[in-house]
């Protein structure tokens, strides 16, 4: 009778496994289509850290050469497109933010300035310890397949 427990709670972890890995290799899949990358920002905010973080993670993309858009939250002119970002990702009002279109047409929410200020110093890391820990995300692995157009 002990033995049907502990089989039980073997399997339930082998199930949970198998269900990680399923979900981490669709999201790694997905990371690895091509892809573009919209930055929903705001030229006309007010508030100096939301101001300074756009700055920020918009210089350092250029710095690393990675193509994106810039939808301007402040521009009449696009106000369609920035009601529709916030709709994904569910966040009104606050700057940057960035996205992910895919070849289908469909926008995915990729995250906040929190999200690429970690990717910066995560990339920052020794390659011993990336290829010890596959599971962090780094800029190549984010944004390695982001292109400015899908031909």
């Amino acid at each position: 009778m002990s033995e049907s427990p502990q089989r039980r709670i073997s399997n339930r972890k082998g199930k949970l496994v198998s269900s990680y890995r399923r979900l981490r290799s669709h999201q790694i899949s997905v990371m690895n289509e091509p892809k573009k990358l919209i930055c929903l920002v705001s030229k006309g905010c007010h508030d100096r850290q939301q101001s300074a973080n756009q700055s920020r993670a918009l210089d350092w993309l250029a710095s690393r050469k990675v193509p994106h858009t810039v939808v301007d939250g402040n521009d009449p002119e696009q106000r369609h497109e920035r009601d529709k970002l916030f709709q994904i990702s569910g966040i009104r009002g606050n700057y940057p933010q960035f996205f992910f279109k895919f070849q289908d047409g469909q926008i995915s929410f990729f995250g906040n300035f929190d999200k690429i200020e970690t990717l910066n110093e995560t990339s920052g890391l020794p390659l011993e310890l990336l290829a010890q820990h596959p599971e962090l995300e780094t800029w190549e692995k984010m944004f390695g397949s982001v292109v400015e157009s899908f031909h």
